[in-house]
């Protein structure tokens, strides 16, 4: 017997949470900063539930370079959700990592597309962390932004967030950061404030060990509606934050992404760790 999402993951809605889980994995803090600064790699791959069906999957990579990172997001919609849509983003960053700061964008690029749609995003920021250029394309053609030019500013890519919130991690664990932490992000089409709070240590999932658990939030700015579910709106609802578990042992690597009370998902598991064993290469 064929198995079918319920009606609550209507295609339309199922393609909002692909949207927001990547935005989320690319969100989310990973190892820890080496010492000099640099970042540690990260390749690992993720799977996406909803209702008990896998309908995503994602690779996330991280590149150190000399002064600098690369970073690379990849996801791709499988079984229904690829018969629907056949959804696909990738993301890509490239920043420095200034002597005593927090990393800066130079730029960041994405391409989202569908069956019937490609949308491209092009963005490139100045010395001091402005942005310098924003080009959209929709179908190959220009298009102009629709975020204000006033949301827009003091903001990083998702991918930069991401590695902010590998600095912050483990220095929240031990007390030498805030417990709070606010990003605004901005890629190119939406705009999002990502609140992360340090919960403290938990039994991992599989309860051999433990992980740092986080409560997240993410208040849409521009760009969201009230069918974006785990999006807070400013005058709307204010949903449950997303229950984030982190490996305390293993290089800190995010473990599932979930919210308590919502059985039905999205659900996002680690499915491989790639620096300790063999993974193919993202699509």
């Amino acid at each position: 017997m064929s198995q079918s999402l319920p009606r609550s993951s209507a295609p339309v809605h199922h393609r909002r949470t692909l949207l927001v889980a990547a935005l989320l994995v690319g969100l989310l803090p990973s190892a820890g900063p080496r010492a000099g600064g640099s970042a540690a790699p990260v390749d690992v791959r993720y799977a996406i539930e909803v209702a008990g069906i896998r309908v995503a999957e994602l690779a996330l990579t991280v590149t150190p370079g000399e002064g600098g990172v690369a970073s690379r997001l990849v996801m791709q919609s499988v079984g229904l959700a690829a018969a629907w849509s056949g959804a696909r983003s990738e993301l890509a960053t490239v920043m420095r990592r200034p002597e005593g700061g927090p990393p800066a964008p130079l730029r960041f690029e994405a391409v989202h597309t569908k069956r019937d749609r490609e949308r491209e995003v092009r963005i490139r920021y100045g010395g001091d962390g402005a942005i310098a250029a924003l080009a959209l394309r929709s179908q190959g053609r220009p298009r102009p932004p629709e975020v204000p030019e006033e949301l827009r500013v003091g903001t990083i890519d998702p991918l930069t967030a991401f590695e902010r919130l590998r600095d912050w991690l483990p220095r929240a664990a031990t007390g030498e950061a805030e417990r709070e932490i606010t990003l605004p992000v901005f890629d190119g089409r939406k705009r999002v404030d990502l609140e992360a709070r340090y919960v403290g240590r938990t039994p991992s999932p599989d309860g051999r060990g433990e992980a740092h658990e986080l409560s997240v939030r993410l208040i849409g700015r521009y760009g969201f509606d009230p069918d974006d579910r785990f999006i807070e709106l400013p005058d709307g609802d204010r949903p449950a934050p997303l229950r984030v578990l982190v490996d305390a042992a293993n290089g800190a690597i995010p473990l599932r992404i979930d919210v308590p009370d919502r059985r039905t998902g999205p659900i996002i598991t680690l499915l491989r760790d790639c620096l300790s064993e063999r993974c193919p290469p993202p699509g």
